[in-house]
């Protein structure tokens, strides 16, 4: 038997070890060639194959008017500290920090036990007074009748002029008696009228609607009257106050109708309600109250909430509105040179150099490069290449124009390869 050494041994898997790791790299190398060449008619049939779903719409003529964001904030109109009309001990607290209450809701309650007594007392003075009513009269009516028999007698024997005049002294008398019955009936109904006030307002209830910002009243606690029990807040009725410079008051007229912003994104329209007239002199500027209904109870969007001092940017307006030439945003594709749209013409995409100016809304003012009515690509003008056939929907208004090109390509586009683009 040959004996073979250890360093010949180690020569041996060294060389084999090599040639496997040859042979693995070049499997390697000749796989992803493979892939490369199967990949390479792919992408060629892709680029020249099938329409490109996209979505369009037209540049449009809009009404533009230029804006300068001034900054401002919310403020509550209708902030009170609601307080007790009446002393008394505080049986209960129906509310905490935080907790919103509607109108007429009941925030604190007082003991009535005492209240109702004395609005007892003050109904049974009344049923005295009218019973004592009752009695004056009677006695008028009898005195009445005494003094008109005596009066019938005047001409005969039996009359006696010092009858009469007793019994006619009499007859004021009584009326005097109904006269003070009715009055201690009037009285009556006062103390009435003041108990059920009294037991009415033992329940301190929210004069609007609103949120509980403090509780000063607590259970067990005495209260006197003008005493503060709970704050409440109304976040429902909301406006905003806005330092404007001078030079854009003018615009600014009770009821103009403007755009403010929240957050930097979200839009909303309040209305001047009044420009005060007074000017801060370092600044030049002038407090303005704008009303702001969507803060209104009903009418918030679901998720906002609007907070007292939170920061608002007012647009006010710096120029008269016009009619500008306008282009989606989305249209917009950043180029080398600048920006570009991709118009739809018979079927393609033709790339067009744009020049635009300010946003109106949504879209951005066209200063160059396009036309009233021409169909601009929205969605899927990232992916596009130029003379790229495509397949579209015509916006809603508008009719496709019938070209044998469109036609076409909208029949050879499937819904499957339309591309997933995003807003």
């Amino acid at each position: 038997m040959t004996r073979i050494s250890f360093s010949q041994n180690l020569r041996y898997a060294s060389f084999h070890t090599v040639k496997l790791r040859k042979t693995a790299l070049a499997g390697l190398l000749l796989g992803a060639l493979g892939i490369a060449a199967n990949l390479l008619p792919m992408d060629q049939a892709q680029a020249q194959g099938r329409a490109a779903g996209v979505v369009v719409e037209a540049v449009e003529i809009r009404l533009f008017k230029e804006t300068s964001p001034v900054l401002g904030e919310f403020i509550a109109p209708t902030s009170s500290v609601v307080a007790s009309r009446v002393p008394g001990l505080i049986a209960s607290v129906s509310v905490q920090v935080g907790d919103q209450v509607q109108k007429s809701d009941l925030l604190v309650q007082l003991d009535t036990e005492l209240l109702e007594i004395e609005l007892r007392a003050a109904q049974a003075s009344r049923r005295e007074a009218e019973a004592g009513l009752t009695v004056a009269e009677a006695d008028h009516g009898l005195a009445r009748q005494a003094f008109e028999r005596i009066e019938r007698l005047k001409d005969s024997p039996a009359f006696s002029e010092g009858q009469l005049n007793d019994l006619e002294r009499r007859l004021q008398r009584a009326l005097g008696q109904i006269e003070q019955a009715r009055a201690r009936i009037n009285s009556a109904d006062v103390t009435i009228a003041r108990s059920q006030y009294n037991l009415d307002n033992a329940s301190i209830r929210a004069p609007f609607s609103g949120t509980v910002l403090e509780r000063q009243a607590q259970p067990g606690e005495f209260i006197n009257t003008g005493n503060a029990a709970i704050t409440l807040l109304d976040q429902y009725d909301l406006e905003i106050v806005a330092d404007v410079p001078a030079a854009y008051i003018k615009g600014l007229t009770p009821g103009r109708v403007v755009n403010v912003r929240i957050d930097g994104k979200a839009d909303y329209e309040a209305t001047v309600r009044a420009v005060l007239p007074r000017e801060t002199a370092s600044t030049r500027t002038r407090p303005v109250r704008l009303l702001a209904p969507f803060t209104a109870q009903g009418a918030q969007p679901e998720g906002a909430q609007f907070a007292v001092g939170q920061s608002v940017s007012v647009l006010v307006p710096i120029s008269e509105e016009r009619e500008v030439l306008t282009v989606p945003k989305d249209a917009l594709v950043q180029g080398r040179g600048g920006w570009i749209v991709y118009i739809a013409e018979e079927g393609k995409a033709q790339p067009r150099p744009v020049s635009v100016g300010g946003a109106v809304g949504g879209r951005f003012e066209v200063l160059g490069g396009l036309d009233e009515g021409q169909l601009v690509v929205v969605r899927g003008n990232e992916r596009l290449q130029p003379g790229q056939d495509i397949s579209f929907e015509m916006p809603a208004g508008m009719e496709k124009p019938e070209t044998p090109m469109a036609d076409a390509a909208k029949t050879e586009a499937p819904k499957a390869d339309a591309p997933e683009t995003t807003q």
